[in-house]
């Protein structure tokens, strides 16, 4: 199979070679050529990656030709990605993003977000760092929106893909096991895609691949996993893939090193070290070695688990300091850069500094004199901006207060016009009314009462009022206030006229309600009133022990007043009225806060 694959590629180099010598000195079908050369060179040579990539580079920049230019520096992030160097690799995809995005080539791009989310799965590495793996989530997501917008199913699949590699790393850390499931749901979802669809099929053989994974190492499932790895290692060998074969070996020995069959767990752990060395990808024949020593040690073969722990333990040092020294090395480019800039920048400013001294001297003094004169006369108008706000405002609250005082005193003069009118009325009906409507005026005098004598303009002490309003209703309708239980707890005792008015006159209705018809045959008469702020919304209560209310009666009440007046009321504050009965009558009116 190897050999096959080397001899098509072989042909297909030497078919590129062939119409790279006859292309156009200065065209753009040379540049992508170029860079389908470089392509061919991925499972084999990064030196020909970069030989190729590098001269497709040159070339479009010569020529202006961006797509060329973008793909070209993909071929060689790709370089950069196997040596290690992580942070050039990602500058390299994220210059070629910018120039996708402003061609409007959204599946180039797409591809690119993949590339930087392998790149920061990556520098992950073994110690699974969750800042890399969680900005490669971000990565693959983004790509998966681009491929969305163009309807490119198989990009889809790459990109879910990708994310359920990532949330699988996730999964290996500490306390975060149920991020298996979720890299199992983005494996399915991109099967089912490709079943449904047709497209994407090169990616089944990695999503059988990681699917086996998480049987392996999540359920534990080690039959199941070799069921999709042998289903992978078969769609990889048609479509002579020795990258995922690579992947494949691994897992294979891995479940089988679990399965205690450690001849065959060997077998194909050989076999991974085998296609990572002709790969030439360091990471690659790393992990081979790892897989080495795992099966090693478990067959109880410490020697020889020594010895691929040894050359896994060099080779990953190797890998980690190359990454590190590149990212240095950059660093200290890009300072010594911004360095020299900056120096050169503070000669030409002293250069010109000096020519102009006198001058700046003599204009600063001149401006700041002016700025001093300035801000002197600033002040002063200021302070008598204050003094007229501070007596205006008081203005203003002695108004409020006459305000509320004299709406007090009319509602007081009402009030007492009503009381006159109920002597004069012999019909008892038209004297409860008289009487319920002399409590409304008196409802909202209580309230402009507690304004006038407070320093609160706009807001009124609920928790006062509510008491007040109670007390006044228990007397007029002769209880005694030390054989009747009243109890008022408020929360929110602070609220604004606007919404405080409405509540009072509902609670007033309520109350005299149950004054009125609760309390037949009750030993000692209860009533509580509550105001508390539950989250987003502010919910009033009020409970008596009387002999309870008859729903139906109540819902049919349709042409009351007072029953009229609590649903206005209600529709006014938005408010929702629900009613309950056990051992007595709850009203209970959910105000929501924007009202509120």
């Amino acid at each position: 199979m190897s050999t096959a694959y080397g001899q098509n590629r072989s042909v297909k180099q030497d078919s590129l070679r062939k119409q790279l010598a006859i292309a156009l000195p200065d065209d753009s079908n040379k540049v992508k050529l170029l860079n389908s050369l470089a392509s061919t060179f991925y499972q084999t040579s990064t030196d020909s990656i970069d030989h190729y990539s590098s001269r497709a580079l040159q070339l479009a920049k010569k020529i202006s030709y961006r797509k060329g230019e973008a793909d070209a520096e993909a071929h060689q992030a790709a370089c950069y990605r196997i040596k290690g160097d992580y942070t050039a690799a990602v500058n390299k995809l994220q210059h070629g993003i910018k120039i996708y995005e402003a061609l409007h080539n959204n599946a180039a791009a797409g591809d690119n977000y993949l590339d930087i989310a392998q790149v920061y799965k990556d520098m992950g590495g073994d110690s699974k760092t969750l800042e890399y793996i969680n900005k490669g989530i971000a990565y693959s997501k983004h790509g998966y929106d681009l491929y969305n917008s163009i309807h490119d199913t198989a990009g889809m699949v790459e990109s879910l893909n990708m994310c359920g590699i990532l949330y699988r790393d996730i999964g290996k850390t500490n306390g975060r096991k149920h991020y298996y499931d979720t890299a199992f749901a983005a494996y399915t979802k991109a099967v089912e895609m490709i079943e449904r669809s047709g497209k994407g099929r090169r990616s089944i053989s990695k999503l059988y691949n990681n699917i086996s994974q998480v049987y392996n190492e999540y359920w534990k499932d080690y039959k199941k996993a070799l069921a999709y790895l042998y289903k992978a290692e078969a769609e990889n060998k048609a479509n002579n893939n020795i990258s995922s074969l690579s992947f494949n070996y691994g897992n294979i020995s891995l479940a089988y090193t679990k399965l205690n069959q450690h001849d065959m767990a060997l077998v194909y752990a050989r076999k991974m070290l085998e296609t990572s060395r002709r790969l030439d990808r360091p990471e690659r024949v790393r992990n081979a070695y790892n897989s080495l020593y795992y099966v090693f040690s478990a067959a109880g073969r410490f020697d020889s688990a020594l010895h691929y722990y040894k050359l896994a333990d060099m080779l990953d040092d190797s890998l980690n300091n190359v990454a590190k020294t590149n990212e240095v090395m950059d660093l200290q480019t890009k300072y010594e850069t911004r360095k020299k800039e900056s120096e050169i920048s503070r000669l030409h400013t002293e250069s010109l500094a000096k020519n102009k001294q006198i001058v700046l001297l003599v204009s600063a003094l001149g401006i700041f004199a002016l700025l001093i004169a300035f801000m002197g006369w600033l002040y002063h108008r200021i302070r008598k901006q204050r003094q007229e706000i501070t007596a205006q405002s008081k203005k203003l609250e002695v108004m409020m207060k006459e305000l509320h005082h004299r709406v007090k005193n009319n509602l007081q003069i009402v009030s007492s016009l009503l009381s006159l009118q109920t002597y004069k009325v012999q019909d008892e009906e038209a004297v409860l009314v008289l009487k319920e409507s002399q409590q409304r005026v008196q409802a909202m005098s209580f309230i402009h009462q507690r304004l006038y004598k407070t320093d609160a303009l706009t807001a009124v002490n609920m928790k006062e009022y509510l008491t007040d309003l109670a007390e006044s209703l228990v007397s007029s309708y002769g209880y005694n206030r030390d054989d009747f239980d009243l109890q008022i707890a408020v929360d929110k005792e602070m609220l604004d006229i606007d919404k405080a008015l409405p509540i009072g006159l509902i609670i007033n209705e309520l109350v005299t309600n149950s004054l009125k018809y609760a309390y037949t045959n009750t030993n000692r008469p209860s009533l509580s009133i509550t105001l508390k702020e539950e989250e987003a919304k502010l919910v009033c209560s009020i409970k008596d022990n009387g002999i309870g209310i008859d729903e139906q009666q109540w819902k049919q009440k349709k042409n009351s007043f007072g029953k009229q007046l609590i649903t206005a009321l209600c529709k006014q504050l938005r408010a929702q009225q629900s009613l309950a009965v056990n051992e007595g009558t709850q009203f209970t009116i959910t105000i929501p806060k924007i009202a509120a």
